[in-house]
């Protein structure tokens, strides 16, 4: 039988208060600090092309299950595709972004990751083009300090959102396109406590 010296439950009880801290507390929100949003557009005639933004914001918070939930909201105003005329095209034809917030903005809410590590699955609600549809995917999530990396991946239906058939120059968009987003994030930074002078100061 082996015994347990007092040492060795010292030293496990550091390695476990360690681990502890060096990752998010359950209930604590994580602010989205970089985030990178990819639209792949396959073609109708073979081929695709991708529209970009950065512009997301939005929070996860570890829960107590073990799992990762979050919202999320994307400026469909800064979505680019390399081609300033298509741009156009899309934000104004198709994503229809001047009919107000609920064209202009896409949101990603009740988001539920599964696991707080590895490759895992998720869904949510995407509210896009006046339509909230339930979306699904894969992700893969990294600890990143005490924050996350998130890497998730999730295809969309453009018809269900009753979004114009694109096309652009005579050549179609397929029905089906997928996201990718990348983002990480953590903690909100403390905000710096006011300090006054010494008495008598000026």
């Amino acid at each position: 039988m082996k015994i347990f010296r007092p040492q060795s439950l010292l030293a496990a009880s550091v390695v476990g208060a360690m681990l502890i801290s060096g990752s998010a507390r359950a209930d604590e929100v994580l602010r989205v600090t970089n985030a990178e949003v990819t639209v792949n557009c396959p073609l109708t005639i073979g081929g695709s092309f991708d529209a970009k933004t950065s512009a997301l914001n939005g929070s996860v918070t570890p829960d107590g299950s073990g799992a990762l939930k979050g919202a999320f909201a994307v400026d469909l105003m800064k979505l680019e595709t390399g081609i300033s005329l298509r741009d156009r095209h899309l934000r104004n034809n198709y994503l229809e972004v001047q009919k107000g917030a609920d064209f202009a903005v896409a949101k990603m809410e009740d988001i539920k990751i599964q696991k707080l590590a590895g490759k895992t699955t998720f869904s949510g609600k995407l509210m896009l083009h006046g339509q909230q549809r339930d979306i699904t995917g894969t992700a893969d999530l990294q600890q990143d300090g005490k924050g996350y990396r998130v890497d998730a991946t999730f295809p969309i239906q453009i018809s269900a959102f009753q979004i114009p058939e694109p096309t652009y120059l005579g050549v179609g968009v397929s029905d089906q396109i997928n996201v990718h987003v990348v983002l990480t994030a953590a903690p909100s930074a403390p905000r710096p406590t006011a300090t006054t002078g010494a008495p008598g100061s000026k």
